[in-house]
């Protein structure tokens, strides 16, 4: 695929992460549960009101609005190549993180899931743009 392409797909999965993030940090001030299925496996009120759910203090839904504001600024704005794979990486790690308090809470997030796969997502975007 041509830089051109893989500079579009960025966009479009950092746009769709950021309506997530919106999304999730509407619903966390409202204090609202969020529309999601309710199984024995997915439950994202469980996720989204856990222990895990902030860090420091700050909703995780925050920190993703902010990351992928950022993602948004250096794919757009910015336009650095070494920025773009270093804030994605930092997203991939923070990923693995989350899935893994996913995992202690037993249940999952398919809010949660679309923000991972965004994130995933532009961390190989990052990968295959910074080779070209």
């Amino acid at each position: 695929m041509k830089k051109e392409g893989l500079h579009k797909l960025s966009i479009l999965f950092a746009a769709i992460g950021l309506l997530v993030s919106i999304y999730l940090t509407a619903i966390h001030y409202a204090s609202i549960a969020p529309a999601c299925p309710e199984t024995n496996l997915f439950n994202c009120e469980n996720v989204l009101t856990s222990q895990y759910s902030t860090i420091l203090g700050i909703p995780i839904a925050v920190l993703g609005l902010v990351f992928f504001l950022a993602e948004l600024s250096v794919i757009l704005l910015i336009k650095n190549e070494d920025a773009f794979i270093v804030l994605s990486g930092i997203g991939l790690a923070f990923v693995a993180y989350f899935v893994y308090t996913e995992y202690l809470v037993g249940s999952i997030c398919i809010y949660c899931t679309t923000v991972h796969i965004s994130t995933i997502a532009l961390f190989i975007l990052a990968a295959l743009q910074s080779k070209k």
